[in-house]
């Protein structure tokens, strides 16, 4: 008896592709969420161990990637995480931008100037708009005008670490308060960091200081102008890369000036 032909029904085997297909979509969405999720911290670290191993600089490859934010929007007085370095050029710059149209404003264009370096903004004061000759007191009429920069530009850029370098001419100074110009530039850095963190509402972690006496002139000490030219006080907005090696915990300067 011959064995009966079994005919197998073909008409559902396109269930099995489309059921692939459809594996396969949700496979790939999910994939493009994931990596649309990124940890920007993360990221950065990521990059920068990647610049120092492979000597890249800030310039590496993996900077500039995965952020949605506009480089040109980007506010001067926008909260800055660790973000990548070309977001925050533009940030510096605006900063630099911003500070330069308040000293214009107030009239202080000769008694301070505001540069944009790589290590970022510097607010330089020269000596005789706050503090009197030898002296590192600061009168209540020059108090003011710290405040102002205070108040209306370092208290509006959260996240970023403030660095006050105190400068001398390169004339010794002998006195019972101040031995040498290190005593005296260093003095004169600290009242300004008092002011910042007491009254300007400065948070006390993210600012030092430092004296760095008659070492880091501007221009020669060869005469009376330029002389009164490096008697100064810098108030310095550091980019991330710039403030990675200054302290963050209790064991700095801000943070244990007032014990």
């Amino acid at each position: 008896m011959a064995k009966e032909k079994v005919v197998k029904d073909n008409n559902e085997r396109w269930l099995l592709t489309y059921a692939d297909l459809m594996n396969l979509l949700l496979i790939l969405f999910i994939i493009l969420f994931a990596m649309s999720q990124v940890d920007t911290q993360k990221f950065q670290q990521l990059s920068q161990s990647f610049s120092s191993i492979f000597g890249t600089g800030s310039n590496s490859v993996l900077q500039g990637s995965g952020q949605g934010n506009s480089l040109v929007d980007f506010p001067a007085t926008m909260p800055s995480p660790v973000i990548p370095s070309e977001m925050e050029d533009k940030q510096i710059e605006g900063i630099t931008r911003e500070v330069k149209e308040m000293v214009q404003g107030q009239g202080l264009a000769g008694s301070i100037d505001v540069r944009k370096q790589e290590r970022g903004v510097v607010i330089s004061i020269n000596e005789r708009l706050i503090f009197k000759s030898g002296r590192s007191d600061i009168e209540k009429e020059s108090e003011d005008k710290v405040l102002k920069i205070g108040r209306d530009i370092l208290a509006n850029i959260p996240n970023k670490h403030i660095r006050i370098e105190g400068h001398t001419d390169n004339i010794p100074i002998k006195s019972p308060l101040y031995p040498s110009n290190w005593e005296l530039s260093s003095a004169r850095a600290t009242n300004v960091l008092r002011i910042l963190v007491e009254k300007a509402g400065i948070d006390p972690k993210l600012i030092s200081a430092v004296g760095y006496g008659e070492f880091t002139p501007l221009v020669p000490n060869d005469s009376d102008a330029n002389r009164q030219k490096n008697r100064r006080v810098d108030i310095v907005i550091l980019t991330d890369v710039s403030s990675q090696g200054e302290a963050s915990n209790d064991d700095n300067t801000a943070a244990n000036f007032n014990k």
